[in-house]
C-alpha cells in the first residue's frame, strides 16, 4: 500500500511530507510556516524545503500577511486544493474498501485498538 501511495504521489509531483504539508495548509486555511511548522513537529527550516518545492510545483503561494507586514502565509493554489480534495476522496474510497462491508462494532474495535497504539507510540 506504501508503494502504491508513494507512486500516485510522485505522478502528481508530491512526496508523503509534502502532500501532508499541503493537506495541513488546505484544512486549515492560510498560514505561517511557522504555524506549519509547529502542525508537522518539524524544524522551521524543514518547513522551507517543503514550502519552496510546493511553491515550485505550483501547489502553494506566499503571500504578504494581512497584519503582520514581517510575516509572510503560505496558500494553497487551485491546484493544491484540488490535490489536497483527492487525497481525501481516495482516503475514503480506500477506507470503504479496507472496512465498508465490516460491522460498525469491528470498525470501532479498530479504530480503538489503532488509537491505543498511537498514543503508545506518542509515549
Amino acid at each position: 500500500m506504501t508503494e502504491d501511495m508513494t507512486r500516485g504521489l510522485t505522478e502528481r509531483g508530491l512526496t508523503r511530507a509534502r502532500a501532508t504539508a499541503l493537506w495541513q495548509i488546505v484544512q486549515h486555511g492560510p498560514m505561517t510556516q511557522r504555524e506549519l511548522a509547529d502542525l508537522l513537529l518539524v524544524t522551521p527550516r524543514n518547513v522551507t524545503t517543503l514550502v519552496d518545492a510546493l511553491e515550485r510545483t505550483g501547489f502553494v503561494t506566499r503571500t504578504a500577511h494581512d497584519e503582520d507586514r514581517r510575516a509572510v502565509l503560505v496558500r494553497p493554489t487551485r491546484k493544491g486544493t484540488a490535490a489536497a480534495h483527492r487525497m481525501d476522496t481516495e482516503t475514503a474510497r480506500l477506507a470503504d474498501d479496507l472496512f465498508g462491508d465490516l460491522p460498525a462494532k469491528d470498525v470501532a474495535t479498530v479504530n480503538r485498538v489503532l488509537a491505543q497504539l498511537e498514543e503508545r507510540i506518542q509515549r
